[in-house]
């Protein structure tokens, strides 16, 4: 049963026209605008983006107004779970592998991740988005399944903020 909802999973990233690409950077890196000259990581079954933003409420005194209550953001993180199975051969795994293996010493990976806009009938529009940042490559895990076939797990850490972009399509 666990392999079938793997399966389904790898089906509906794949399916739907979702793109994840991959590139070494460094913390000075700034996320990258398009996908041109980026590894595609292929066989994606989970590449979810998860952001937290702290904030906290500060009262400020000013005159003309007689003070005021306002939430101030103190903090902004994400993180992107990935999962994938994929050839140990494969130019992205081996690129997240050493990003992972070398994050100590300051690599980090610049990503773009595009998400197709969703089909529409009756000549209405949609959006597509792309999303894009630079992150440190943790939790990095694999297991070689059959052959030289792995099943990798791995956080993308954001350093900064992310940036997204919204393209309106209209068939």
């Amino acid at each position: 049963m666990a392999a079938f909802g793997r399966e389904t999973k790898i089906g509906f990233f794949n399916a739907f026209g979702y793109k994840f690409f991959a590139k070494k950077g460094t913390s000075s890196s700034t996320a990258p605008t398009v996908s041109t000259g980026m590894t595609e990581v292929k066989n994606l079954s989970n590449a979810g983006l998860s952001s937290t933003t702290d904030t906290q409420e500060v009262i400020t005194y000013d005159t003309s107004t007689n003070g005021w209550k306002q939430q101030i953001v103190t903090a902004n993180s994400y993180t992107i779970s990935c999962e994938l199975n994929i050839d140990t051969a494969d130019a992205g795994y081996k690129l997240l592998k050493q990003a992972a293996r070398d994050s100590a010493t300051g690599v980090m990976i610049e990503w773009f991740r595009e998400t197709p806009a969703p089909a529409v009938s009756g000549g209405g529009t949609s959006t597509a988005e792309t999303h894009a940042g630079v992150a440190a490559v943790g939790n990095f895990s694999e297991d070689i399944q059959a052959g030289n076939v792995a099943k990798v797990t791995f956080d993308l850490v954001g350093y900064g903020p992310y940036v997204l972009t919204e393209a309106t399509v209209t068939p």
